[in-house]
């Protein structure tokens, strides 16, 4: 079977791959003060929990954009597998064509969400990831990166508010229909989420404009993807672990 781990700078996400089906997924929280022992204890037991054994797995590929994690790794790779993983970078064929001013700032994660997305959908394809960092990347019907934007996320916005003010209390993040709240904790709901949401929105219609984009599939997938239900959006979760295992079939 193979490992695929996508590690974000706040959520590691895991998938166990057997053949072309994923047959589990879980995140957990990016700790670099955590040891390969420590993390691999971690992960085992939540395997062992989920009905699966590490001596199943066979291939081991990371997206990593976290560099101090490599070597932590590269460590848990060769107590799994007996040899490292391949990590996403240079030499590692991946499909598609990155068409910015040094292909190799690009960040992993953005690229593994492009390869995915490209390989669902043949027309253009607009990847909305929202989590603490948002990106919105556009990838064009002959696999070509174009580029995107990255800005904070959601939890960003709310912690800024209260971070900054004297009496703003820290609350929940929540979608509300009502643009007006009646109180400030639904004020403050309101300004982060429609804040949020009208950004994202009004960016995607910018992209299409600017680019004259023909019905694009957009995608949204990340931890807050559920706060966006624009119903031109698509939600595909773990799309990056998707990428990542057709990365690896190329490899």
């Amino acid at each position: 079977m193979l490992l695929t781990i996508d590690i974000e700078n706040k959520i590691t996400s895991f998938g166990i791959f057997k053949k072309d089906k994923l047959m589990t997924s879980f995140n957990i929280m990016t700790d670099t003060n955590e040891s390969a022992d420590e993390i691999g204890l971690k992960f085992k037991l939540i395997l062992n929990d989920k009905g699966f054994d590490l001596k199943e797995i066979d291939n081991i590929i990371i997206s990593n954009v976290v560099p101090e994690l490599s070597s932590v790794y590269e460590k848990i790779s060769q107590n799994i597998i007996g040899r490292g993983p391949i990590f996403i970078g240079s030499g590692v064929k991946t499909g598609i064509n990155i068409r910015c001013d040094n292909p190799r700032e690009v960040g992993t994660d953005r690229i593994i969400r492009a390869v995915a997305a490209s390989s669902n959908f043949k027309s253009d394809c607009i990847i909305i990831y929202a989590s603490t960092i948002t990106t919105i990347d556009y990838i064009n019907s002959d696999k070509v990166f174009m580029g995107g934007l990255i800005m904070p996320g959601i939890d960003l916005y709310q912690k800024s508010i209260f971070n900054e003010s004297a009496k703003l209390p820290q609350v929940e993040i929540r979608k509300t229909d009502e643009i007006l709240g009646k109180n400030t904790t639904s004020s403050i709901q309101a300004g982060i989420y429609k804040a949020y949401s009208k950004a994202i929105d009004g960016i995607v219609a910018e992209i299409i404009s600017e680019y004259s984009i023909d019905e694009p599939s957009i995608v949204v997938t990340g931890i807050h993807a559920d706060l966006l239900d624009n119903k031109n959006y698509m939600h595909i979760p773990d799309l990056g672990l998707n990428g990542l295992k057709l990365i690896s079939n190329l490899n």
